[in-house]
């Protein structure tokens, strides 16, 4: 993941390559506004929300953890789940806001911004943090970073392109998060933290184009999550 803040580095340089002066341009029109805007009311709801949502999955931490250890009780077996840890590598999400640069360069800035974001806020938290994965394999569980860049791209898309396009995205997103579950790679709590830390930014970021007319905010209750659309007409 460490590469993703490199590579989005060099990716805002190429959009804005026609500008005087590059990294001036980045930050100051906008990442600085894209984080200074970030935590406006919309933006503190995702917070809170996805705190008591992550606060809530840690209770079936162990529960998860131990039931993946059984074959016949997996969520998805093992080649499936390898798809969704490919889908949420950060390859695909950088594709296609490479893409999106070419063909719609507003939202496949926006959407960068998103990726770029997340990715920094992702590797700076789970360094600090320093929780074990289940699989023992390192320290740097929480939160999930592929779930985060999916959510992150997910949330950009739908901001973009409206629901027939964020509809599916959200769908792949939560297959890639229970896909971490699945393979003890990530602590169910790790992922919800995650899916809340890329709404965040692909909010923020989608804003901040001036363009949008969507709010999306995550939901929690006794017994449900989910996600909350709403647009201004």
């Amino acid at each position: 993941m460490k590469n993703l803040v490199v590579a989005f580095l060099l990716l805002f340089t190429a959009a804005a390559q026609a500008e005087e002066k590059t990294f001036s341009w980045l930050w100051h029109q906008e990442l600085k506004p894209t984080i200074t805007n970030s935590f406006d009311s919309g933006g503190q709801l995702i917070l809170l929300v996805g705190a008591g949502a992550t606060v809530t999955a840690r209770q079936y931490d162990q529960t998860v953890y131990k039931n993946n250890l059984s074959p016949d009780k997996l969520i998805m077996d093992k080649d499936t789940a390898d798809i969704g840890a490919y889908l949420g590598s950060g390859g695909p999400g950088i594709a296609i806001a490479l893409t999106q640069l070419w063909l719609d360069p507003q939202n496949g800035l926006a959407h960068s911004k998103a990726l770029a974001l997340t990715a920094a806020s992702h590797i700076t938290m789970a360094s600090l943090i320093g929780r074990e994965r289940p699989s023992g394999r390192d320290y740097l569980s929480f939160p999930s970073g592929h779930a985060s860049s999916s959510y992150a791209t997910a949330t950009s898309l739908a901001y973009a392109y409206g629901y027939k396009v964020g509809i599916p995205a959200f769908a792949l997103a939560t297959f890639v998060a229970a896909s971490r579950v699945s393979e003890n790679i990530h602590w169910t709590s790790d992922v919800v933290a995650g899916a809340a830390l890329g709404i965040y930014w692909g909010r923020a970021s989608a804003l901040n184009t001036g363009k949008s007319d969507y709010n999306i905010v995550p939901l929690v209750g006794a017994g449900f999550t989910g996600l909350s659309f709403h647009r201004e007409f």
